[in-house]
């Protein structure tokens, strides 16, 4: 979502409110503002460790419905509540671009163009400490196809438009093990 679009981020802020509450505000923001949004798309958030959980974030029609639990998904993100955190807190390196699209004019809706990968990508990006870890399956794909590896500000400044993914990819600042194919796929439908 949109950077300007995103409410205000409570200090107590939990996994719940998040995504039953912020998650829907901010895609409603987005609407509101007339950037793109996905017509019919479907993912699951399975956040792991303490105070983890899994939900299901459906969007038909313009409109966002989530639920806590599983369902049927065209994507799956996994990613342990700790980097979670530190996404949506902006903490450690962590921005909330990490963990959700970022609507910009001009991009068109790759929602449908998604709906037929299959495939998982891996992110592991570097940082101060333990590395930021998080997983995206495509079409219920259970084993990574692709690994990216990266500095956390190199792979955030890419997401946010900052800096071309192609050149960091280029001029080494992004490493990729796995099918490559398969990551084209990917940056062809999100970037």
């Amino acid at each position: 979502m949109a950077e300007q679009a995103q409410p205000e981020i409570p200090a107590d802020l939990t996994p719940a409110m998040f995504f039953e509450q912020l998650m829907p505000a901010g895609f409603q923001a987005q609407v509101a503002q007339g950037l793109p949004t996905p017509k019919d798309y479907v993912i699951q958030y399975k956040l792991t460790g303490d105070g983890g959980g899994d939900w299901n974030v459906a969007i038909k029609d313009g409109k966002m419905s989530v639920k806590q639990g599983q369902d049927e998904s065209h994507l799956t993100i996994s990613i342990p509540v700790s980097d979670w955190k530190d996404a949506v807190f902006s903490r450690n390196g962590g921005d909330l671009s990490l963990l959700l699209p970022q609507a910009k004019p001009g991009r068109p809706d790759g929602s449908e163009a998604a709906k037929r990968l299959r495939g998982t990508m891996a992110v592991e990006l570097a940082r101060e400490g333990e590395p930021f870890k998080m997983e995206m399956a495509f079409g219920n794909a259970t084993s990574p196809r692709t690994t990216v590896k990266s500095k956390i500000t190199d792979y955030v400044a890419i997401q946010q438009g900052k800096l071309n993914g192609q050149e960091a990819f280029m001029t080494g600042r992004v490493r990729v093990d796995g099918d490559l194919a398969f990551l084209m796929q990917v940056v062809a439908i999100t970037g």
